[in-house]
């Protein structure tokens, strides 16, 4: 269920042609990732990096070149760890977290895991805002930004430029997390 979100995500920048597309970086695999989290990852987390590992940056590129949604990248395995590190804690990031998504700004989604207390689910990060749950996982999150693209929540605007509706979009990550049972 996943990949095919996933993979309809990435039609969806394939029908719009965005730039992003064709800077995609491989996937890696369930070895790589526990060997460079130091651990086995969630199926979910090794399904996202599975698809993807980020984006090749070039010269000239701006933003607007890697960005699978509005403003936001994928990361990769590397930039992840980086975040992962250098991110003060917080209490909703539970206690491990993998950014899969990130912003130049500083700004990004994590996928979010506390194994014992069975809890799972995306968080928002937007620097100087509060954190805050946005999916419950990363499925929901990959569905959510297809519907986005579909419904015209995520558009290119005149001169070929990603946008959204930012106030529809948060509306539907509130709805999303809406369903959450905490």
């Amino acid at each position: 269920m996943q990949q095919d979100w996933l993979m309809a995500l990435w039609r969806e920048a394939e029908h719009l042609e965005l730039p992003v597309v064709a800077d995609r970086v491989p996937g890696v695999s369930v070895r790589f990732l526990e060997s460079s989290f130091g651990k086995a990852v969630p199926s979910e987390v090794a399904g996202w990096f599975g698809a993807c590992n980020g984006v090749m940056h070039r010269s000239g590129q701006i933003q607007n070149d890697a960005a699978l949604i509005p403003g936001y990248e994928p990361l990769s395995v590397e930039d992840s760890l980086s975040i992962r590190v250098a991110y003060p804690r917080e209490a909703i990031l539970l206690s491990d977290f993998y950014p899969l998504l990130g912003s130049g700004g500083g700004d990004f989604y994590a996928a979010s895991y506390d194994q014992d207390a069975g809890l799972s689910y995306v968080v928002s990060v937007v620097v100087g805002e509060e954190s805050r749950i946005a999916y419950r996982s990363i499925s929901q999150m990959a569905e959510s930004f297809v519907q986005c693209y579909r419904d015209g929540i995520f558009f290119l605007d005149g001169e070929g430029v990603l946008q959204a509706d930012d106030e529809a979009w948060i509306q539907r990550e509130i709805a999303a997390a809406g369903e959450l049972p905490l």
